[in-house]
């Protein structure tokens, strides 16, 4: 189709895209051959290179892929909290998957008192909810512990997102990478090291973004004492609302209560 006006909103064509809404100006007529070769396969590819592209970024750059973005190199990368949404959505779908091929049965679960099935449905029933708290918390922490870049609270909410991004797809790797365990049973010692050694690299992304982000504006000593603050930072605010929680499942009564986050 070729027009001198967008097909989309009528307004002049001057370029390769419209000017008013986005929309290229050589859009073409629907044919099979179109519909595979562009829409399909074009389309598929492009958003994969963008995903991936964020993905690598957010694993080996986390900081400063973060930093790139909020400068406005922007084209490159897929929305950040959308692939979190992806890559959530795909460890929930292989963690029931892995329980489908291994044929284990999910044995009932007993709970010692009602506050304990309580805080496990809060675990279970929002554990995105849950996951997607580290954004405000690690900007807020970033904000008052990494001031020389000037950055707002918003753009500090960015490099969380990106380093969030990071310490989820590591889980997604671990998760995927015991499905060899399916084909080869490990033994008991073999798994236990590397639930700890995909637990650590979750943990160790933290302090990695951030000194990734912010290594260029401190000494050694500087930016080692501010990324130790921000894990008691986060630790501590980990225990008020835990605190809290468990003042709510026990009507602020306390007492004994089982913990399972996460299954």
């Amino acid at each position: 189709m070729t027009s001198t006006n967008c097909l989309n909103c009528k307004n002049e064509l001057t370029g390769n895209f419209c000017s008013n809404c986005g929309q290229k100006a050589d859009t073409h007529r629907i044919t099979l051959k179109n519909f595979i070769f562009h829409d399909v396969l074009h389309g598929t590819f492009h958003i994969d290179k963008g995903i991936l592209f964020t993905a690598k970024q957010a694993l080996i750059r986390p900081g400063k892929a973060a930093l790139d973005y909020i400068s406005g190199k922007r084209k490159p990368y897929y929305n950040v909290f959308y692939l979190i949404l992806i890559t959530f959505g795909l460890i929930v779908f292989f963690i029931h998957f892995y329980d489908v091929l291994s044929g284990e049965v999910t044995p009932e679960k007993k709970y010692i008192n009602d506050a304990s099935r309580k805080m496990d449905e809060i675990f279970s029933q929002k554990s995105k909810i849950i996951i997607f708290l580290f954004v405000p918390f690690a900007a807020l922490n970033s904000f008052m512990l990494f001031k020389r870049k000037k950055l707002n609270l918003a753009e500090h909410a960015i490099i969380a997102g990106m380093i969030l991004l990071g310490m989820l797809l590591y889980s997604l790797f671990g998760n995927l990478f015991f499905y060899l365990e399916i084909l080869t049973p490990f033994n008991k010692t073999f798994s236990f090291l590397m639930s700890w050694l995909f637990t650590l690299l979750i943990i160790f992304q933290i302090g990695f973004g951030y000194y990734n982000a912010f290594r260029a504006d401190y000494s050694k000593l500087g930016i080692a004492y501010r990324v130790v603050l921000f894990y008691g930072l986060l630790f501590l605010e980990i225990l008020i609302l835990l605190f809290i929680a468990i003042g709510y499942v026990t009507h602020w009564k306390y007492g004994e209560i089982s913990l399972t986050p996460f299954g």
